[in-house]
This record gives structure tokens, sequence and C-alpha cells, in this order.
């Protein structure tokens, strides 16, 4: 959840006591909506944390270090040219109200960075003195140019109205210490709160939202990625089950060929008999021990070796179909039962850290000497065949009659 109404006006002021009067010196951009800023203040340089995701928004001093982008973001690199080298003079907090405001001066000019911790409607956005919006970090409804207006504030409710809180809305600083101590003890191991933290004793609201919000963007990272997983895998089953019917299907046309190389010997014995354009022709099947009577159908534009050569055809179709669609059948059923394994795993809350939809690749030098000989030109042909004789002897046969010369 974001920063409550309590926490952002104590978090204030411990950054006026820490900021104020201090200079830019950096400005990272981590995440998409999460900033850093280098603070130098009169003998120590300071690390503040500006996080406008709605789930997690905040601010607040940070002692830990984040991987920047190689190249700063749009609304970093604008924001390195206005407020890098300026002075905080101003730290102030909106009454009632979850908005930040950081005045900058630098090089004579003021500028304004308004940090808005207000749940889906967080956002960040540098004013210039006229208070006119500048840049945003999220679209608003506010656009560049305008002038900026804090949101209007619900009226409340009488106090006697509202149910008792769990914890008071305004509370001494020390106590509402102690209570999120009890939050962080649940998270933290002993020896680590056993352990004094300089950090966490010179600034202990800053270490303690550390703590808590940085032990539930952990909890909500693995949630995020266990959702994307879970979504690839059934993406990837539907897809494997889709294409075992597809195949299954292919088989099943070329079932019907099954016993067409009998007919084709059939229509062999008989081809004197098949005239042009006759459509069907009876005979006996010598190849069944009861020798039924078989009716073949013929096509009638087609002469009658022809017609025999296309069962053939037929019949080398099914067998095409048995020596390569089946074995792709199987090979999608073991990826099935692979998918359904891991669905039910991640069911299960268990994030796989070498996830993958895809089957693992058996790396060999075989395989990369194909794919090289592959793309190279093919063996030359040659100019005639070799067969072996009964006694072991090689005979070559030409393709034509000048080869055999």
């Amino acid at each position: 959840m974001a920063l409550s109404l309590s926490e952002c006006t104590q978090i204030v002021d411990e950054l006026n006591r820490a900021l104020l009067g201090g200079f830019i010196q950096k400005t990272h951009q981590p995440r998409p909506l999460t900033l850093t800023l280098d603070v130098r203040a009169p003998g120590q340089t300071y690390s503040l944390l500006v996080c406008v995701e709605p789930r997690f928004a905040r601010l607040h001093l940070t002692s830990q270090k984040f991987e920047n982008p190689p190249t700063p973001p749009p609304f970093c690199a604008f924001l390195r040219s206005h407020v890098e080298g300026g002075r905080i003079v101003k730290i102030n907090q909106e009454p009632g109200d979850r908005i930040v405001s950081f005045t900058i001066v630098k090089a004579g000019q003021v500028c304004v960075l308004v940090i808005a911790l207000t749940g889906n409607q967080a956002n960040m956005h540098l004013l210039n003195e006229g208070k006119l919006i500048l840049r945003s970090l999220r679209e608003s409804r506010m656009k560049v140019g305008e002038r900026y207006t804090p949101p209007t504030l619900r009226p409340m409710k009488p106090p006697e109205s509202l149910p008792p809180p769990a914890m008071p809305a305004r509370v001494p600083q020390d106590e509402t210490v102690a209570y999120r101590s009890e939050e962080i003890g649940k998270l933290l191991p002993e020896s680590s709160i056993q352990e004094k933290d300089p950090f966490a004793e010179q600034y202990p609201v800053s270490a303690e939202l550390e703590a808590i919000y940085g032990q539930q963007e952990l909890e909500g990272g693995k949630d995020a990625i266990l959702e994307q997983q879970l979504g690839q895998v059934r993406k990837a089953l539907k897809h494997a089950k889709r294409k075992i019917q597809a195949l299954q299907e292919d088989c099943k046309k070329t079932e019907r060929f099954r016993e067409y190389a009998r007919y084709g010997e059939l229509l062999k014995s008989h081809l004197h008999e098949i005239k042009k354009g006759q459509e069907t022709i009876t005979m006996v099947d010598y190849y069944d021990p009861a020798l039924p009577t078989l009716t073949l159908p013929l096509d009638p534009a087609k002469d009658a070796v022809w017609n025999m050569e296309d069962y053939f055809r037929k019949y080398h179709k099914y067998i095409g179909a048995q020596e390569h669609l089946q074995p792709r059948v199987n090979q999608a059923h073991q990826e099935v039962a692979r998918l359904e394994a891991k669905l039910v795993q991640l069911e299960q809350g268990i994030i796989d850290p070498d996830f993958s939809t895809k089957p693992k690749k058996a790396s060999g030098p075989s395989s990369s000497s194909g794919t090289r000989a592959s793309k190279g030109r093919p063996a030359p042909a040659q100019g005639y065949r070799t067969y072996t004789s009964a006694d072991g002897l090689p005979i070559l046969v030409g393709k034509t009659a000048k080869d055999n010369d």
C-alpha cells in the first residue's frame, strides 16, 4: 500500500532535517517509476528514493544501491538538466494531503519538484517558478504548459462518526517508530535486529519504510513473475494441444491409404482390362484367402498406368505419415505432459528460476556442424549409380547411354 498521511508527515520532517540546504549531485531512474537523487548536505551525502508506483508510492532516504540503465530515460534526462547542481531551499507538504514539494534553486532559476504519493494517481511533476508544468513522469490530466493545481481534498466526516483507527492518526514519532518496529521484527532475522544499524539509528522513519516496502516489492515482484510464467505456460499448453489435434487429423486422413499398395498391385495385373474413361474396375482380391471381389474407383480422365501409380503414391503418403507425423504426435504428447507438470508446479506457487516454455535442446558439436554443412554448397551429383553384385563386386551404371560408354 502507498504511504499514509501520517507517515508522509513524519518523513517530511526527517527530510527537512537531513536535506534542507543540500545540493543535488546526481539523478538516476533505476526503474520506470522510481528515481533516486544524491543530495550533498554539510558533512554527508544522502540518497533520496522517490517511487510513484501506485502500490508502493513512497518517499524516503535509502541506504540501498540500485543498478541504473546505461542511458537515462527521458524524464530523468530532463530532470538532470534542471535540478542537478541545484540547492534545495524548501521541503513542504500540502496540508492534509500526501503531496510533497521540493523547491530547488539553480543558477538563479527556481523550479519545484512535486511528488504526489496519492495511490493510483501517484506522479512526479517538475514545475517552473510560475507553477507551470514542465514535465511529468506519468500521464496526467494536467498537460505540459498548464498551471499545476493540487487535487481538491474531499470533505472529511466528523471524527465521532469514524470507527476507531487501529493506529492513531497523530502520534509522537517515537511511538510510531515503535509501532513500525513490530512490523520490521517480523520481516528481519534476529541477528539483523540485534546489530545496530547507523542508518536506522540516525533516520529511523526512512529505515523502517525502506525495510517494509522493500519486502512488499520483493513479494509483489514474485507474484508478477509467477503470473507471467503461468500465462506463458497456459498459452504454450493450449498451443501444444492444438498441435496434437492437427497432427492427429493429418494422420487420420492418410490412414485410409493403408491398403493402397495392395490395390496398386492388383491393378498392375489388370492394366489390360482398363479402358480410357472407365470409372471403376471390379476384380478378385488374390491377397485375401477368402478371395473377395473388390471394386476400385478410377480417374476416367487418366489412363490405366496413371491410376495404378496414383494408388502407390497415396500409399507412400500413408508411409510418410507413419514415419514423420506419428513421431511428432508422440513428441507433442511429451511436451504437453511437461507443460502440465510445470503448470501444477506454478499453481502451487513454486517459481522456476530456469523457466522456459520450450524443451531444452541437447547441445553438441553435431548440431552446429550440421547447420554449417547445410548452409554450404550441395555435393555434386554423381554421373552414375553404384550397385553390388552377388559376388560383392561393384557395378557402375550410368544414367544415360553416353555415361555407359
